[in-house]
């Protein structure tokens, strides 16, 4: 088959994956609400509270150090605490960052005795009492002191609201995404049992091959699409409201207790980067097992059930295999609480955070159920008589 004709096969299916008038509808319903209710959630708030403040802005780009450190300890004996420094004030955000970084364990009476040195000591103690609690082993823990070594200190305090607030929306649009996909992609191929097209398909110019290719690459490209736009939908309203501010902080003002030595920026980039590979993931499943049931009520019910699975399954840490895996999965991975998970999978000498594992593992995976829906839909058929 020439290329052109091949092309054409992937843009006709795509199309049909696209246009489907009761899809196409619920997607458009579906990113219009997602659009709405996100604006919905910052018009409703004062001016005060949807932007930062004038007063916060003033100590973007300043280094916590003894000064500021001195300058948030003074608001807080005002206020009566760390905790009770009001909305109002500009050190309102970076005096809650300060008690998360460390676990909380600055109390009222200990204000006087916050400093500079104290503070990120504190932190020091709160990761190797995290990484005690996680049961990690002596070569895990010289993998993150050893990373934590490289990260930049003193920090400097960049307001991260948008940053935050987009960083905090993955987890439940990949949710939301994959159960889209479900129904989306649940006819690939078992919509030719259900129209009974198959003896057609057969005898076309095409062949089954061409034609299981053209399928597959459209199934793919369908999840791209689908989840850029959803992801486009819910994250915009906060470009709009707050820009791009605290792209450049470094990850541990966004992530107080991680030992990683990239930007919020990357930060983004990465949950971004394995978002679009769990969308592919899911994908190519629902593509396999619409390939395998031949019934597109069984396979979106097939990947609607493991959603659900992957959201309210829990498994205690002690189980530590079952406990990493359950927390690779593409819904759980994006989890705000995956990125401080510290446990690492030894590859040989090489160890592999949750995201590198999730790129690695996807890949491979998303390969794996492309050629099996391909040698599925190509083996000959034993019809019977």
């Amino acid at each position: 088959m020439g290329t052109f004709q091949f092309d054409s096969l992937v843009g006709f299916e795509i199309k049909k994956m696209l246009l489907n008038k009761i899809t196409a509808t619920m997607f458009v319903l579906i990113m219009g609400f997602l659009f709405g209710f996100t604006m919905l959630r910052y018009l409703v708030l004062s001016p005060e509270d949807r932007f930062a403040s004038a007063k916060e802005i003033e100590i973007n780009g300043r280094v916590l150090d003894d000064e500021l450190i001195g300058e948030i300890v003074k608001s807080a004996k005002d206020a009566g605490g760390l905790s009770s420094i009001t909305p109002d004030s500009q050190y309102y955000y970076v005096a809650r960052y300060l008690n998360k970084a460390v676990g909380n364990s600055f109390s009222n009476d200990d204000l006087g005795e916050l400093s500079e040195e104290s503070f990120y000591k504190a932190r020091a103690d709160f990761l190797e009492s995290m990484y005690d609690s996680f049961g990690l082993s002596e070569e895990e823990k010289k993998y993150w002191e050893e990373k934590e070594s490289g990260v930049n200190k003193p920090f400097v305090w960049e307001t991260n609201f948008g940053v935050s607030s987009m960083r905090a929306n993955y987890m439940a649009i990949m949710a939301l995404v994959a159960i889209i996909l479900a129904g989306g992609l649940a006819g690939t191929f078992a919509a030719e049992r259900y129209y009974r097209t198959e003896d057609l398909i057969i005898s076309t110019k095409a062949g089954k091959r061409e034609i299981a290719l053209a399928k597959i690459l459209a199934g793919e490209l369908f999840s791209v699409i689908v989840s850029l736009l959803i992801l486009i939908s819910v994250q915009l309203p906060h470009v709009i409201f707050n820009g791009f501010d605290g792209l450049k902080a470094s990850c541990q003002i966004i992530i107080p207790n991680t030992s990683h030595e990239f930007s919020a920026g990357t930060l983004l980039l990465i949950l971004t980067g394995v978002y679009i590979l769990g969308a592919m993931l899911v994908g190519a499943a629902a593509m396999l097992f619409s390939c395998v049931t031949k019934n597109i009520i069984a396979s979106a019910g097939v990947v609607c059930f493991a959603v659900v699975l992957d959201l309210f399954l829990s498994v205690p840490g002690k189980y530590r295999v079952l406990s990493q895996i359950r927390y690779l999965t593409p819904i759980q991975v994006l989890n705000n609480a995956s990125m401080t998970d510290p446990r690492l999978v030894s590859v040989g000498n090489v160890f592999l955070t949750s995201y590198q594992v999730a790129w690695i593992g996807y890949t491979l995976l998303i390969m794996l159920f492309m050629a099996g829906t391909y040698r599925h839909y190509v083996r000959p058929v034993t019809r019977r008589l």
